[in-house]
């Protein structure tokens, strides 16, 4: 008796989840990932409203896919009519539980990786008319969002602090701050015996201190800093492994860094690279560095990064700031870290915690 108690306690939620593109890609494509295995591995049934679909990163999830089409429009322009469309004809009371990870009030939470203008502050370069016009209108959208929607989950203190700073006028009541989870079915620490097989897939040379930088926006965090201070150390004791965007817009690339390409699962590669680098100018989260600590691998973040909130001196070198002088005494003066196993349970990151902290928001 008491065992079908607990069962019917267990109500199975019709969830939809908002994003611009279902598909592999950057941190809030990863974010998106571990949601859509969370609220299936509990048993919910899941619909994604997007406008861009890969189908065969698709084909890998059963939940049900609804896809808006805008033919041969610009990309931005399809974004700016996506998000008009949700905004006008997506109905929350449809569904128990609904989230957009895009600049859309229609569903119950605005899940906020970032805001607009604090990226904006960051890139210090000139914003042509075009990336100004750009600029103001993902204001907007996300001044409409943080107004209308019912409630925000920021994934770090410092986002729930840029919500208030640059939207003063936002009910700050309805901001909870909820860090992104780790899905510990694929980031984990590599067995022992495999670590030979997996340094040498990757060239590495074990008698080098090995850093990975793994980056969807190279520029925001730091890759050309990171590339001054390689020019100035040692090519026999330190290497940068780069993966993910190309690195067609640097030059001068030192010998002593490799870019490895595009790396769908990177639990591997942290388990055995010394350690993983963020010096970000800006990095709302920094989902790689939870990532990195859950394989047993220490970081080195500037404290722009998000993520450094959760981090111990046992885990972590926290840069006051990423000029290429403080990049390379950082590396010169480094004292062994030990990252204790269990980071992700310890910290409360679990993807199933997430979830249900996610749904308990929604009454």
């Amino acid at each position: 008796m008491q065992q079908f108690q607990k069962s019917a306690e267990k109500k199975i939620l019709k969830v939809a989840i908002i994003h611009n593109q279902f598909s592999g890609g950057g941190g809030m494509e990863a974010y998106l990932q571990g949601l859509v295995r969370g609220f299936l591995s509990a048993g919910d049934e899941v619909h994604i409203h997007t406008y861009k679909v890969d189908p065969s990163f698709a084909a890998g999830f059963t939940c049900q896919v609804h896809k808006k089409s805008f033919f041969y429009l610009p990309r931005r322009w399809k974004k700016y009519l996506f998000l008009k469309s949700c905004n006008e004809q997506f109905k929350r009371k449809n569904y128990d539980l609904s989230l957009t990870l895009t600049r859309t009030f229609s569903p119950d939470i605005a899940i906020v990786g970032g805001v607009h203008p604090a990226s904006m502050d960051a890139d210090s370069g000139r914003r042509h008319v075009l990336k100004r016009f750009h600029d103001s209108m993902e204001i907007k959208y996300e001044k409409a969002m943080f107004n209308r929607v019912p409630s925000i989950v920021a994934h770090s203190k410092a986002i729930a602090e840029d919500i208030k700073k640059y939207y003063p006028d936002v009910d700050s009541e309805k901001i909870s701050v909820i860090y992104p989870p780790v899905d510990t079915s694929f980031f984990r620490t590599a067995e022992p015996q495999d670590a030979p097989q997996i340094i040498s897939e990757y060239q590495m040379k074990t008698e080098k201190m090995t850093l990975l930088f793994p980056s969807t926006g190279h520029k925001r965090k730091g890759l050309a800093e990171l590339l001054k201070a390689f020019r100035q150390l040692d090519k026999q004791r330190f290497e940068l492994l780069i993966t993910g965007e190309g690195l067609q817009h640097f030059s001068g690339i030192p010998d002593n860094v490799r870019y490895l390409g595009y790396i769908d699962n990177l639990s591997k590669l942290y388990s055995v690279v010394d350690y993983t680098i963020l010096p970000s100018h800006y990095e709302p989260f920094g989902l790689a560095v939870v990532e990195s600590l859950e394989c047993g691998t220490p970081v080195i973040v500037t404290r722009n990064v998000g993520a450094s909130e959760l981090l111990s001196d046992d885990e972590a070198v926290i840069l006051d700031n990423n000029n290429p002088e403080t990049i390379v005494h950082a590396l010169l003066t480094l004292d062994n870290k030990s990252v204790e196993p269990g980071f992700v349970q310890r910290k409360g990151l679990s993807l199933a915690n997430h979830i249900q902290r996610l749904k308990k928001l929604v009454k």
